[in-house]
């Protein structure tokens, strides 16, 4: 784990980037404790695209987390950042900063919106942890042309590639994703891992990495927040779900069932597949939809129906 540049006093910074569901959270929490067992003192910036924080009510109340809601670091809140690293490094002074960007967000305007003038002196030049479905990544023509620009751009400017679920890829698989990502000018470290495991990773600091050229931003993708009254059918979920458009990148929130009113789940949906976790705290019943060109009107309508069924 990095140590702090005791003669600049400067705030070390590590950005994840990865696109929609690649498991971003999960290695956040990892590396949190990761970074309080080495003794260092952590600070998190999280960045969802919604006007709703799912991830940070995850993280517990020990560490100091920021949530930049509405808009993504790279673009339409880098005023916003700068404001909360300045903050971070008067009131807090952590030894390490990690900043979970958006799946959307790409990882060299968020590393320029760290190095803002006004802060050069306070941060760091920011490392940089690429988070990746692996069987998605090797499907990523499916997507748009610009989704799939961004998701290879996300690795290309990472100093570390966290591959997960890589025990669903076969050898030939595995093989044509380590060519595919040491063919880069500047080659990633790669970790194969599931479940966002990182046993080995170091953290690197400070490592400048050629960032020229233009960068496209995923201006097509948009959010909405819905909050239901109450608990709902799964069944009746489960239809709503199956009828969505493959435009529906990423669904996340808080739900309760009919068939269990007193639990709340915390619910997880990604290119077809959802995922329930029981949550143990009473969250607001509020999901975020992310996806290309969403259809609002369409989609309110169909969960009003949802709710009120």
């Amino acid at each position: 784990m990095s140590q702090r540049n005791e003669n600049k006093n400067k705030m070390a910074v590590t950005i994840l980037t990865g696109f929609l569901g690649s498991g971003k959270t999960t290695l956040l929490q990892r590396l949190i404790l990761k970074v309080k067992d080495s003794g260092q003192k952590v600070a998190i910036i999280m960045n969802e695209f919604g006007s709703f924080d799912v991830d940070s009510k995850l993280l517990g109340d020990d560490v100091s987390t920021q949530s930049l809601l509405n808009g993504c670091i790279c673009c339409s809140l880098k005023d916003d950042i700068e404001v909360v690293l300045h903050n971070l490094y008067h009131k807090e002074n952590p030894d390490l900063v990690l900043i979970e960007a958006t799946g959307i967000a790409h990882p060299v305007e968020v590393v320029d919106a760290c190095q803002n003038p006004t802060l050069i002196d306070k941060v760091e030049m920011p490392s940089i942890i690429g988070v990746m479905d692996g069987k998605r990544y090797l499907e990523r023509t499916r997507y748009t042309k610009q989704t799939k620009h961004l998701m290879e751009e996300q690795m290309l400017y990472s100093h570390i590639v966290v591959i997960n679920k890589s025990d669903a890829l076969s050898a030939n698989e595995r093989e044509e994703l380590e060519q595919s990502l040491l063919s880069f000018k500047h080659p990633p470290k790669l970790h194969f891992t599931n479940y966002s495991n990182i046993d080995g990773i170091e953290i690197p600091v400070n490592e400048v990495l050629s960032i020229e050229g233009k960068h496209s931003h995923h201006h097509g993708i948009q959010s909405m927040n819905y909050t239901f009254s109450g608990p709902i059918d799964m069944q009746l979920l489960i239809q709503f779900l199956r009828q969505l458009p493959d435009s529906i990148l990423r669904i996340k929130g808080f739900l309760k069932f009919d068939e269990e009113p007193e639990q709340t789940y915390l619910f997880q949906y990604a290119f077809g597949v959802p995922q329930y976790e029981p949550e143990i705290m009473n969250m607001p019943l509020t999901i975020v939809i992310i996806g290309e060109e969403l259809d609002k009107a369409h989609l309110r309508n169909k969960l009003d129906m949802l709710n009120f069924s």
